[in-house]
């Protein structure tokens, strides 16, 4: 599997410089199907849903009117409170995907969330923006130390890991071997890290619901000074228009439950 991984990688490149050698008709071939290959390696990597490089979960199956609702890139000193004091007051429980050098800045909102009964994943340990292009001892770093920084607070096996950005990596399926992490990204997300509305990331939310789906908003959105988060002030809306459609908000373990 790694060895086709790599020549997946490595042929594009073989065909484009072979372009620039082979005769005419050859030659255009050879960028044709050296573009397309390196078209497939990136959406290998970049594409939360793409199979290329290796599966993930993208959404659960529709037997039960349930949505998973799942959040990026804490903990955060303000939002994650106020997240846990929202899904607290509606009786939800949440998945909160951690990175693990914020979880050791603020160890005392992992504990928290984790004694409300909420589902705690692994988001890396610094969430590079360079995690599709990491090294595999990297990668297997990132892996690693967020797990044992999240397992020691909150005194559970870490079951899920979403890759920051949801990007993928040469080398993720092996740096995952042996860990027991299934790898998650999502099918419905409002784009809450743009300048959004609460209203317009309530809508977007509502409109794609549908049984089974895992739903991705985010913790520490840029925000003007003062202001509160525009995720924070449209979840309560998210969460009675997700049951007004019928829908009930869970952690991800309880959206993968059999019936």
């Amino acid at each position: 599997m790694k060895a086709l991984r790599l020549l997946l990688f490595v042929l594009p490149v073989i065909l484009l410089g072979g372009a620039l050698l082979l005769p005419p008709v050859p030659a255009g071939i050879s960028v044709v199907l050296g573009v397309a290959g390196i078209a497939l390696v990136m959406d290998g990597l970049l594409r939360p849903g793409s199979r290329t490089l290796l599966p993930a979960l993208r959404r659960a199956g529709a037997t039960r009117p349930r949505v998973a609702l799942t959040f990026d890139d804490g903990p955060h000193p303000e939002d994650t409170p106020a997240i846990l004091k929202i899904l607290d007051e509606a009786g939800v429980r949440a998945t909160f995907f951690f990175v693990g050098k914020k979880a050791r800045e603020h160890p005392e909102l992992v504990r928290r969330a984790a004694l409300a009964g909420h589902e705690v994943g692994n988001h890396s340990d610094t969430h590079p923006w360079w995690f599709s292009l990491a090294g595999s001892g990297r990668i297997r770093r990132e892996i690693d130390e967020a797990g044992r920084t999240l397992e020691d607070l909150t005194g559970h096996p870490v079951r899920f890991f979403r890759p920051p950005v949801g990007h993928k990596n040469l080398f993720l399926g092996d740096a995952l071997r042996g860990t027991g992490l299934e790898v998650v990204t999502w099918s419905a997300r409002p784009f809450d890290t743009l300048a959004r509305s609460p209203e317009r990331i309530r809508r977007s939310v509502i409109a794609a619901a549908m049984p089974g789906e895992i739903i991705l908003l985010h913790e520490g959105v840029r925000r003007s000074p003062g202001e509160p988060s525009r995720t924070v002030a449209a979840l309560p809306s998210i969460i009675r228009g997700l049951r007004e459609k019928g829908l009930e908000p869970v952690t991800l373990g309880k959206l993968l439950e059999t019936p």
